[in-house]
């Protein structure tokens, strides 16, 4: 069914939501309705029922993509058609290293800085994204407490200031010795 033609449903509590998704299951699953739930409602709500609105409920989609637990919810939402939720599972502390690995190549920039900063992206990732096209996504990798020395020490030497001065400025970036510093060549 076409998202439009959905029914739009904004429950205003908790416990309206989970009654309406009690009485409305198979209704939500042939796509009658678009549930919006709030982002704090996420936690407090059966892994079923999240992947159940994940799946037939554009709407909610960004709030359980920011604050889900579930690998297999966080990989489904991985595909989003949506860049903002994309973006919003790979700033997700939970989310898996393959699922980070997989968003290091995404085509909209603003979702690999995300895999950039992200603490759990795994080592290749980073040294990808560290020779990304865009300044912004090699800053994610330069503000990453993650990432390793080797990699941040190449990015001290990005040709945007705003790159390098963050990678110098990361505690895990190796320092130049004082004689190195003294001779101009840290």
């Amino acid at each position: 069914m076409n998202d439009r033609a959905k029914q739009r449903i904004i429950p205003d509590e908790l416990e309206d939501c989970l009654r309406f998704i009690r009485e409305h299951r198979d209704d939500i699953a042939r796509g009658l309705y678009d549930l919006q739930i709030e982002k704090d409602w996420v936690r407090e709500l059966p892994e079923s029922d999240v992947l159940l609105i994940a799946e037939f409920c554009p709407s909610s989609r960004l709030a359980i993509a920011s604050i889900a637990k579930s690998t297999g919810i966080l990989e489904f939402l991985s595909e989003d058609a949506s860049g903002d939720v994309r973006e919003a599972v790979a700033d997700n502390a939970k989310t898996p290293a393959g699922v980070l690995m997989a968003l290091a190549s995404d085509s909209i920039s603003s979702v690999r800085m995300a895999v950039a900063e992200n603490l759990k992206t795994p080592e290749q990732s980073l040294e990808k994204l560290a020779l990304d096209q865009v300044n912004y996504v090699r800053w994610g990798v330069a503000h990453n407490e993650s990432t390793p020395p080797a990699i941040l020490k190449n990015l001290t030497k990005d040709p945007d200031k705003h790159v390098s001065d963050e990678a110098k400025n990361n505690p895990h970036t190796p320092k130049a010795s004082w004689l190195a510093r003294l001779l101009g060549k840290g």
